[in-house]
């Protein structure tokens, strides 16, 4: 005959409704206040795990950074006991994480055999479920939806965000406006360090461009933990407030790389508005019939090219009525479309072996 095991229920608390009263305390006040004090320390048991494991995942997320670090001082030939103390900083995590394992599995053998049950989850629907279709529609008037309207509704706040030196402040300050904390807030501290950059305000650039790595870090980390943005706040200043020399070297390194970046943007900005203008002034010099009398005048003959220069009329007719008929002709609609040439109603084309040359524009086709 088989014995049941009745074992699992030895841990059953049932606060809410037994016996155990005072006959001077109101009975059901006795059962709420009682049922407030399980639920909170069911919160607190709840916030102690949570803590832990996002603490599990941090190390394990530094035991990468370190990792990528050795690899970079292998490439770059850093000193053997730099390598040999970033090895043994590894081995040190590592051994704290599998304890930590091994505990959190103990923890969960004894919790799975002795279940402490209460009248809150002796009965559960296990059937129970949600099926979401599609993504919540996103909300357009959201500032942290929309970088466009982000960068417009919180520009003064980003720039008292980005010109902060401290840590602590920094911390206080976006713990006061969790609502900057996403990704659009590195974005807006690159591109106005670029702005910086290109009015060479370099001091300003540099310290907008460390806060632009804080909110970077802030950002991997929450990629990293799987949770919100604003929940790992604390979580970064906490860790670089406390940091080791290689996560500070690991921090720093971003910050250079990303100032290279920006001067790099500087300079290409600074082109792509000198060919902007350059092409503007183009347009603006350009004839009555489309063309740049700059590329018209080198194109000239050279004697021509010398008449226009000079303003010699007569040298120019000359050189007019030295080129064949054709030539003649493309060339004086040439100087006319572009402007360099403008000829009143009663002037006549140059003329070659009294020959008029007919003109027309360039847009037009001759029959």
């Amino acid at each position: 005959m088989s014995v049941t095991d009745y074992s699992k229920w030895d841990h059953i608390d049932i606060s809410d409704d037994e016996d155990d009263t005072h006959p001077n305390v109101d009975t059901p006040s006795l059962f709420r206040w009682r049922h407030t004090a399980r639920v909170d320390r069911e919160a607190d048991e709840k916030q102690t795990s949570a803590k832990k494991n996002a603490e599990s995942k941090l190390r394990v997320n530094q035991i990468d950074v370190l990792n990528d670090r050795i690899k970079k001082l292998t490439v770059d030939g850093g000193k053997e006991e730099q390598i040999k103390g970033v090895k043994q900083e590894i081995e040190e995590l590592e051994k704290e994480h599998q304890e930590f394992e091994k505990k959190e599995k103990e923890l969960k053998e004894y919790q799975d055999a002795h279940p402490n049950w209460n009248v809150d989850n002796m009965s559960q629907d296990k059937h129970n479920r949600t099926i979401i279709n599609k993504e919540p529609k996103k909300d357009e008037n959201d500032p942290t939806n929309d970088l466009t309207l982000y960068f417009k509704t919180y520009d003064k706040e980003c720039k008292q965000f980005g010109m902060m030196k401290k840590y602590e402040e920094s911390h206080k300050f976006l713990r006061a406006n969790m609502n900057l904390v996403c990704e659009h807030l590195g974005s807006f501290l690159v591109i106005w360090a670029v702005d910086l950059a290109v009015e060479d305000k370099h001091e300003l650039k540099e310290r907008v461009a460390h806060q632009a790595i804080i909110a970077q870090y802030i950002m991997e980390l929450a990629k990293t933990l799987k949770r919100d943005p604003r929940s790992c706040v604390d979580a970064f200043f906490n860790r670089i407030s406390t940091a080791e020399k290689q996560y500070k070297d690991a921090f720093d390194d971003e910050f250079k790389a990303l100032i290279k970046r920006i001067d790099a943007r500087k300079l290409a900005r600074i082109e792509e508005a000198k060919e902007k203008l350059e092409e503007e002034e183009k347009e603006a010099r350009q004839g009555p019939g489309g063309l740049d009398p700059l590329e018209v005048l080198n194109s000239l003959p050279a004697e021509m090219k010398r008449a226009f220069e000079e303003q010699d009329t007569p040298a120019l007719k000359a050189s007019f009525s030295a080129l064949p008929p054709d030539e003649m002709n493309k060339y004086y609609n040439m100087v006319v479309d572009s402007g360099l040439w403008v000829p009143s109603p009663d002037d006549k084309p140059p003329v070659s072996n009294e020959t008029i040359v007919e003109t027309k524009p360039l847009t037009e086709e001759t029959d």
